[in-house]
Parts: C-alpha cells; structure tokens; sequence
C-alpha cells in the first residue's frame, strides 16, 4: 500500500462528516421513549384526577336531602338515577373506553338515609400502559385505579 493511500485513510477515517446523523439516530429513540413515558404518567395521573372528582360528585349527589314529588324523603340508594348510574353517564365520556368504570356505593347512610350517617363512594377504573407497561418489567400492563369518597348525609 502506498503511503499517499495510507495518508488518505487516515484522513477519511478522522473526518467529521455524518457524525451528527449517527449521534441524532442514536438519541432520538431514548428522547421518544422518555416523551411518551412523560404522556403515559400524565394520562394516569388525568385519570387518577377524574375518578376522585367523580367519587366526591357522586357523594355529594348521594348525601343531598332528596324528596319525591309527593314529599317524602328519598333514601340515597332509591334516588332516580342512581349514584351508580348518575357517576357512569357523566363521566364516562372523560375516560378511555377500555377503562372499566365501575362504582360501589356503600355506608350505612346509603340505606338508612338519616342525617349524620356516611355514604361512601368508591370508584374504580382501569388505566391500560401505552409504553411504560413494557418498558418496566414487573409492572403489567395496566393499572387498577381506585377513589374512595366518605360523606354525612344532610
């Protein structure tokens, strides 16, 4: 080999040219990642806020003192819709539709109705992992989220 093709490989193999394609392709997965982990944890967390709100409405719809048309006071668990059904119909629509909304009324005031008694409100929804799940070992690919609301009926 000769000296001036030596001299030319050498000076080939220090040049700078395409280095910054080669450092961007290798960051821009690791960045991606990081940015649709950031989406996920957010969408939890969205998620995680509108069940709670929706726990502490459904209380609160739960606790009001009610009456029917002919005056008498309605019992929280004969109250049209119910609390179970009112908390579905409004938020069904805030949540992705594979989260299995589900709701469980409970308390002794949800029975007897009587001003001081609790009524608690459980809400449960499913938070399915768009790219965390599969990044992080152990962690499945979903989440159960839970909000739990205790009020005294009025």
């Amino acid at each position: 080999m000769s000296l001036r093709k030596c001299r030319s490989l050498v000076r080939f193999s220090r040049g700078q040219h395409g280095m910054a394609a080669v450092e961007f392709g290798l960051l821009v997965p690791v960045f991606l990642l990081l940015v649709f982990g950031i989406v996920d944890l957010g969408h939890a967390f969205y998620m995680d806020q509108v069940i709670t709100m929706a726990s502490r409405e459904g209380a609160r719809y739960g606790t009001r003192y009610q009456t029917s048309a002919d005056g008498t006071h309605l019992l929280p668990n004969t109250l049209s819709p119910s609390i179970a059904n009112w908390i579905i119909t409004k938020y069904t629509s805030l949540l992705p539709a594979d989260s299995n909304l589900a709701v469980a009324p409970g308390g002794a005031g949800y029975t007897s109705g009587l001003a001081g008694d609790d009524i608690t409100i459980t809400v449960n929804a499913r938070k399915n992992w768009f790219v965390i799940g599969s990044l992080i070992p152990g962690l499945g690919s979903y989440k159960n989220l839970s909000a739990t609301t205790v009020m005294k009926c009025e």
